[in-house]
Parts: C-alpha cells; structure tokens; sequence
C-alpha cells in the first residue's frame, strides 16, 4: 500500500513539473551562475529592455524562468536540464559559466549571452573560428582593461609598480591578468600579482602587496575582489594607496576611476537582442555582438582626497548612488602585516574551538562549519546595518549557529544518519538560508561602528582597539571552555567521545551529549564569522567555502604544539588550538613575505604545515 502510495506521488510531481507551457505566451529561462549585486543589474537592463519592446510578465506577455546556481556547476546543469524540459523558446545566461553550461547542454533552444568576455577567450568558437549557431548576446573584450589600465597614469604619472590580486581558478581573472602584464610592460611598470582564492585570505594578501612598495592598486573583473572590495578598499586607503578598477560597479563603492561596460546597458542591448529574436523567431538569430556602451568615470570624492587632476573626457559618477570614504584625518594605528595575521588568527580561534570539541571531544568530522561561520556573519552585517545594539547581535549571531549544529545533530542521533553527510547536508541548507538573511550576495560595512571598537572610549585607536578585544575574547574563550570541560558535564562530554558504550552504561544520554556538542560547537564558529566580518568590514556568501580546513589546521598544529611543550591537560590543549589558528595565519604571511611566486604559495604552506604536524614523529637512527 505504501509502495503504490508512493509511485503514486512521485507520477504526480513529475506530471506537475512537466506540464507544457503555454506556446500563446513566450517562455524564456534566464540561468545565473551565482547571487552577485553587479551582475544583477545586467539582469535588470535585459527585463527592462524586453518590457520596452513590449514582453513583459505584468502584461502577461512573456513568463519568465529564473534560476540561480549559487555557484555550484551540477546545480547548473539541473536548471539548464529544467530550461530544455520546459521547451522555453530561448535561454538567457550570465555571466560566462553559465553560457558555456547552455551551450554544452542545447544546441538548438537560442542562448543570449550577457557579462561574458569574447567566444573565442573562452574557447567556444570551432575548429572553422565560428561561434555556435545558437548563440546571440553581448560580449565584451578585453581591450576595456587596457585601457583602465592606462588610465592609472593620467591620474598619478608617478606610479612605478601596480599591485593586484586575482583568481587562478576563474578564466576571466587569468585573462585579465595577461591583458594588464602586457600593458604594464607597455608603460615600462611593474607589477606585482598575488592569488588568492577567498576573501578571507584578501587582506593578508593585500597587506603583501602594501608591503612590496605598491604605488597604485588595480581591482580586477574577478568575482573574488567583487565580494571583498571594501577590504581591499579600507586597506589601502589606510596606506593612501589609490584603487584603480576597469568596473563602474567598484567606481561607486571607492576606486578611483575605470573605463568598461556600463552593466545595466550591457543586460538591456543582449535584452534587445532577444526581444528581437521573439518578435520573429523564423528569422536568422541575431549574432553576438561586443558591448556598445563603454565609459570613463572617476569618483569625484576619492579624486579630491588624493588631490588628483580630473583628465578630460572623464564622467564623474553619480551622487546619489554610494558614495567614496573618506581617508582618514589623523596617521590612526593601523595593523601592520603580521599583526594582521596574528588579528585574523586571533579572530579565527572560536572557530578552531569548535572543530577541536567535534572533530577531538566527540571524534565527528562536522562540515556544518562552512555554513554556521557565514550565518554569523551574515546575521552580524544585516543587524549592525539595522544599528541593533551589538550584545543582542552577538546573542543572535551565536544562537543561528546554535541551531544549525543542534539540525545537524539531531539529524545524527535521531534519524541515524552518518555523521559527514548530516553536515553536509545542513551546510548546503545554510547556504539558501544565508543568502535569504543578507538579501544579497555582499554586504559592506565600512562605515559602522561595531564589536572591535569598543575599547576606542580609552583613547585608543580603531586598530589597536580591535587587538585588544580579540586578545580578551581569546582569553575568556580559553578559561570559559578550560573550565567547562573540567565540570562533571565537561567530563560527560569528553567520555562520549571517548567511551560512548561505558558512559552510557552509567546513565547518560549520550545523543543528546552531541547534540549539546554539535550547537556548542557551531555556535563558537559563528562567533567567528561575527568577528571576522567586523574586523574584513563585509560579509560574503561565498566567506565560508573551505574554511572548515583553516579549522582543521589549525586544531592539528595547536596538538603538535601541546605534545611539543608537554600540555597534556585540557586547558593547556585549548590553549594550543587557538595559538594553532594564530600560526596557520602566520605561516600564509611568511610565505607572502618570502616573495614565493603565486604557482608555489599554497603547496609551500601546506609543506610547512605537513613539516610541524610530522617533525615530532621522526624517529632517527643512531
């Protein structure tokens, strides 16, 4: 009965999801790689240009399909499977993974094209030079970063060497990369290029860069410095070291100036496009076509604090929309390099805690991290833009990640599920659940007074004021967890872990142990997303991806430094774990210091990292 019940069921939502649409009314999908705030005014200028020409959903003239992959290739390919099963008369995609995703999957629905760089830089022409015959859309060059480049001389001719990040694994960013070496050979500079992967290594990385004498700063098309620009902003405006761009988004949020493609024109002319292609759809697609609008624009504020001469042709931006920042009045403290990594690492030490009480105290490898890390932050950047006072932000900071490891624990016990895929399964929850909390992809909090700021009344400045609070959440942090897990509920804990069938033989509830374990846990990394977002100034979407490994690291060189130093006790390993996360900084810093090329940097730190966990395991023969 339950098996017909079910076939039942499963015919229904198929049957509902395959219903054909109707043809009177022209369906598109438009298919977005991942949640950005730039690349979503492209989105906007194409409906606005279909509603023009007269398509539009409130007029019932056009259905609409949206679908976001947040990131994630395999959910790409679902929503284009989905696009193709509804036999939508086109497919409009942005940015350039999308496009690729379409065509790989159709070669007969049109796929319009938008933020996307040339076909032939992204390999899609064939063996004859010819794009697909179903691509129509805009594209653009990368002759606009060129010349953004040049621009950098107009204003501060002085400049000698140009500093930049940028992301091995994005094609645009490497792209563009080549692009900006060529004209910096050109003008006879040098430039000084570091990757980064993250946003949470982007000031690290940055703070190199200062280090290397930069005279200019240049904020690539790169999806990386999109998320973490008021980082890279606030750390060199602290150096008064200017940010070019070759983005108007990033004009507006405080770079100097830039020369490219005006987003919102960039969506409407591919929405023309399309809006052709529906009025008469037997006739030949329209071909792609570069990006007719381009523009040089230049913050007038920023200008003014560099006290740089505006070069003609120049548009200042407009006014009304965000404004620069201003630099600051007085030489205020401002962290050094390694004082950055110590700040960072220090900021990091709650969630180190949480892995060691999952991953050493109840022996299970918790991914829930990831996600509760960004909740944190996510939860922390939208209350402290509310202006809520911040101990009810931290209380509610800490409960968000209280509740996701207590889901994933009671997914564990109760329902029996392995312990890693329970994780795994919430993390990837949480990312829909963070995006629904910030709204949007990346939000900046530059100007707002926040949880490190709180000892600036002693007349202390931003940044030392800051070290201060991190160093006394380190330490409470230490004697707050040493003592807990000396209590007889401590002990419990530990003996869950450790002798599960025995201390259940004496009465415990040793599911409800991991449960405790798992939001105890997950509430410690939340605490670290609500410290690192204050202290990078933005919350990001993308923050969490990967970070559970700087936890592990961290954990597994804190008990190498404990066995080195003989710390057996709990007190001392918790010791241990958070100068394990000051050190797992440290060791990117140094590497960064050393001048080690781009290709070696993460190999070189995970050698260092593999040389302090094995060294006390060698044995030498006398």
């Amino acid at each position: 009965m339950r098996s017909a019940i079910l076939v039942f069921l499963l015919l229904g939502f198929f049957t509902t999801c395959q219903l054909p649409t109707n043809q009177a009314v022209p369906v598109i999908g438009f298919l977005d790689a991942f949640e950005d705030a730039t690349i979503a005014q492209a989105r906007q200028g194409y409906l606005d240009a279909l509603k023009a020409a007269g398509f539009s959903e409130e007029k019932k003239t056009l259905k609409v399909l949206y679908r976001n992959a947040q990131g994630d290739i395999p959910t790409l390919l679902q929503a284009t499977d989905y696009f193709l099963a509804q036999e939508v008369a086109l497919i409009a995609t942005c940015p350039t993974t999308a496009t690729i995703t379409a065509l790989q999957k159709t070669q007969k629905i049109p796929v319009c094209m938008m933020v996307s760089p040339a076909p032939a830089l992204v390999n899609l022409l064939d063996k004859y030079g010819k794009a697909p015959a179903n691509l129509m859309g805009v594209y653009e060059t990368l002759d606009y970063i060129a010349r953004s480049v040049k621009l950098i001389a107009q204003f501060r001719p002085q400049t000698q060497k140009l500093g930049l990040i940028y992301n091995q694994a994005e094609p645009q960013s490497v792209n563009a990369l080549q692009v900006i070496k060529g004209q910096t050979e050109a003008l006879g500079w040098e430039l000084m290029a570091l990757p980064v992967n993250n946003s949470a290594d982007t000031q690290l990385v940055v703070e190199a860069l200062l280090n290397e004498g930069i005279d200019a700063f240049f904020a690539m098309p790169d999806n990386v410095v999109f998320a973490s620009f008021e980082v890279i902003y606030k750390t060199c405006q602290a150096r008064k070291i200017p940010v070019f761009t070759s983005e108007e988004g990033l004009v507006k949020r405080g770079a100097v100036a830039a020369y490219g493609a005006n987003m919102y024109a960039w969506g409407y002319q591919a929405g023309q496009q399309s809006a052709q292609f529906l009025k008469n759809p037997r006739q030949a697609l329209p071909r792609p076509q570069a990006v007719a609008r381009h523009q040089s624009l230049y913050n007038p504020e920023v200008v003014l604090q560099f006290g740089f001469k505006i070069p003609k042709g120049l548009q200042a931006i407009d006014q009304n929309l965000e404004k620069g920042r201003p630099l600051p009045e007085k030489a205020a403290f401002v962290p050094g390099f390694y004082l950055s990594a110590l700040m960072l690492g220090l900021a990091f030490a709650a969630m180190g805690l949480g892995i060691f009480i999952t991953l050493r105290i109840f022996d299970i490898p918790d991914i829930t991290t990831d996600g509760s890390y960004t909740l944190g932050g996510a939860i922390t950047a939208v209350l402290l833009l509310a202006q809520w006072p911040l101990l009810a932000i931290l209380g509610l900071a800490l409960l968000g990640g209280a509740l996701a490891g207590m889901i994933t624990g009671i997914i564990h016990t109760r329902l029996r599920v392995n312990a890693l895929l329970a994780g795994i399964l919430v993390m990837t929850a949480l990312y829909s659940v963070n995006l629904e909390v910030m709204g949007k992809s990346n939000l900046p909090l530059l100007e707002v007074q926040n949880f490190l700021h709180l000892l600036q009344f002693m007349g202390l400045g931003a940044g030392l004021s800051g070290l201060l609070v991190l160093l006394l959440v380190g330490l409470m942090l230490w004697g707050a967890l040493s003592y807990l897990l000396r209590t007889d509920f401590g002990l419990a804990m530990r003996a869950t872990g450790n002798a599960e069938a025995m201390i259940r033989a004496n009465g415990v509830n040793t599911d409800r142990m991991k449960i405790i374990g798992l939001a105890l846990a997950n509430a410690l990394t939340a605490l670290s997303g609500f410290l690192v977002v204050q202290y990078q100034g933005f919350a990001d979407i993308n923050m969490g991806i990967g970070i559970v490994i700087v936890g592990l690291g961290s954990v597994v060189i804190g008990e190498t430094l404990s066995r080195w130093t003989g710390q057996h006790q709990i007190g001392g390993r918790i010791l241990g774990v958070i100068l394990g996360t000051i050190v797992f900084r440290l060791i990117l810093a140094l590497a960064l210091a050393a001048g080690v090329h781009p290709n070696w940097l993460k190999l070189l730190t995970s050698a260092f990292v593999l040389l302090v966990v094995a060294l006390p395991n060698l044995r030498w023969k006398g």
